[in-house]
């Protein structure tokens, strides 16, 4: 892996550069120019460009800026931190013109060192000592376990609650569920009954597609009281502004003013400020700027952001991969832990089966304790909700648990199964992980390049508030320069009223689309984004 690094100004000089390959800046500069980069932080952009992975740092007019021309696992905080080192050297030095020719290379090239010291390649997944590989023959459902095996496979006594005491037992086959018929009791008990509201889909010919979110997001103003709602007792931010309608405004004033109601929606400080500048930018010309007129760029703005520029209509992608090719279509679901991917997966399972596709789920979390178990509880669901038809089927292909290639592997025969029993759709799930850890998040280039998912779907919480941003776009590069995220799931969106700001950093963080976001713990809880609802929410 090469690397480079240049400080330049505006005006276009080059005060110091680290190796000499200067003419690949030239487009980033010019996506600096045409605001075309993603903005990571505070000063701290980034952009893909012809394979190569841009850095900058900039302030007071002194610019940062370095590339890596392979994908890289050093964190976004790390380079950052240098960045910034390296431009208060230099600003530093610039001062003293006598000290600044011999001591600003040494100084600078120990801060670059430093940071090259850290990337690594791509490296394998965490090893669980305690979780073996499973060598079971068959791929669909879990593999029956023997309890003499179970029994070897640990040396700890199980512990369990009985009469009010903590007793040891040697029952080691105590926690495995797999010989359940049907999945009918899962843990011991029965399974809840499952609630479904096929109303959350339409009918549209031959197609059944999701609604629009629009119930949870109007709730808040069901709440309100009309007195509250007259015009003639304005509330809220608006309230501060009342004065300037009809008039001309103070663009300065009001886009300070916005952008505190655009934080208070959750929206990152730095996505904020990019927002609020376009709309600067875009009445700079205007003598007299009204409310109205800010109002409605705003507006314009946002529904912008959120508009998908890609085809999210994924059942007539499928329907023409099931038309012409025989490899079935790969759906691939990341995302960091507890945000609700194997829910949302099976969610999507749920829709596709309404839409007669046979779905293949294939179990890839492969490291956290009882994630096969969770994905065959669903499984097992979906086959009691698909029972009565004939047109659609669903099953589950896993291997067992297991560390490095058994993840890449079980992936490969998962698509390979599903090739030779005529599933149309393989639903793979995979590990959380944490997005800032770059040793979990290097594996992702390699499971992407051996699966090849015709989409990546991340899922992402509408809880997170402002780290949303760096969780996307890690997770957006982390399948490396060639590929990228396809779309997006919001999950806990009805958790959060009126606060849906994430989807805003999310999606302008990766110029990435919103496939869907979800409301609830059921598999019909999956809705389609309403740009308008969203907008009005940010607004209002």
């Amino acid at each position: 892996m090469s690397q480079s690094l240049i400080i330049f100004k505006p005006s276009g000089n080059v005060a110091y550069q680290y190796n000499n390959k200067i003419n690949p800046f030239n487009e980033f500069i010019s996506s600096l120019v045409n605001e075309t980069i993603t903005t990571i932080s505070l000063n701290f952009t980034t952009k893909t460009i012809n394979n190569r992975r841009f850095y900058c740092y900039h302030k007071d007019d002194v610019y940062v800026s370095l590339y890596f021309d392979s994908i890289t696992t050093i964190d976004n905080d790390q380079i950052r931190q240098t960045l910034s080192g390296i431009h208060k050297t230099y600003v530093k030095l610039e001062e003293n013109e006598e000290e600044k020719t011999g001591k600003l290379k040494k100084m600078v090239d120990l801060q670059f060192n430093n940071l090259m010291k850290l990337k690594q390649q791509p490296t394998e997944e965490v090893t669980r000592e305690s979780t073996p590989v499973s060598n079971a023959n068959g791929g669909t459902a879990t593999p029956k376990k023997s309890k003499q095996t179970q029994q070897q496979a640990s040396g700890k006594k199980m512990r369990k609650w009985d009469n009010g005491e903590m007793v040891e037992g040697n029952d080691g086959g105590a926690l495995d569920y797999s010989s359940a018929q049907d999945g009918d009791r899962i843990a011991g008990g029965s399974m809840p009954e499952m609630k479904i509201d096929n109303s959350a889909f339409i009918k549209d010919h031959d197609l059944v597609l999701v609604n629009e979110l629009n119930d949870i997001l109007n709730e808040s103003d069901e709440d309100e009281d009309e007195d509250d709602r007259s015009e003639s007792k304005p509330s809220g931010f608006f309230s501060k502004i009342s004065s300037y309608l009809g008039g001309s405004i103070n663009v300065d004033e009001v886009s300070k003013q916005f952008n505190d109601q655009l934080m208070s929606k959750n929206i990152a400080p730095g996505t904020s400020k990019q927002i609020i500048d376009k709309i600067k930018n875009k009445l700079s010309s205007n003598k007299k700027v009204t409310m109205s007129m800010y109002k409605q760029a705003l507006t314009d703005e946002l529904t912008k952001i959120l508009t998908p520029n890609v085809s999210t209509d994924l059942l007539h992608d499928i329907k023409r991969n099931a038309e012409t090719n025989t490899r079935p279509y790969v759906i691939s679901v990341v995302g960091v832990n507890g945000v609700g991917k194997s829910t949302n997966l099976a969610k999507l399972a749920y829709w596709f089966l309404q839409n007669n596709f046979n779905v293949l789920i294939c179990a890839c979390d492969t490291f956290r304790s009882g994630a096969v178990e969770q994905l065959k509880v669903h499984v097992n669901n979906l086959n009691r909700l698909n029972e009565n038809s004939q047109n659609s089927k669903i099953d589950l292909f896993e291997k067992g648990y297991g560390s490095g290639d058994h993840v890449v592997q079980t992936a490969k025969q998962a698509i390979q199964h599903a090739a030779d029993n005529k599933f149309d759709i393989v639903l793979i799930d995979t590990a959380g992980r944490t997005h800032s850890n770059a040793k979990l998040m290097a594996p992702l280039k390699k499971f992407g390049d051996a699966a090849n998912p015709n989409k990546i779907i991340m899922v992402g919480e509408a809880l997170v508030g402002t780290d949303s941003v760096e969780q996307a776009i890690n997770f957006n590069n982390a399948f490396g320069n060639k590929r990228s995220l396809d779309f997006f799931i919001i999950s806990k969106v009805d958790t959060v009223g009126d606060l849906v700001g994430t989807m805003i950093n999310m999606v302008m963080a990766t110029k990435v689309p919103i496939l869907f976001v979800g409301t609830g713990q059921t598999y019909t809880d999956i809705k389609r984004l309403s740009v308008k609802q969203v907008v009005e929410m940010l607004m209002k």
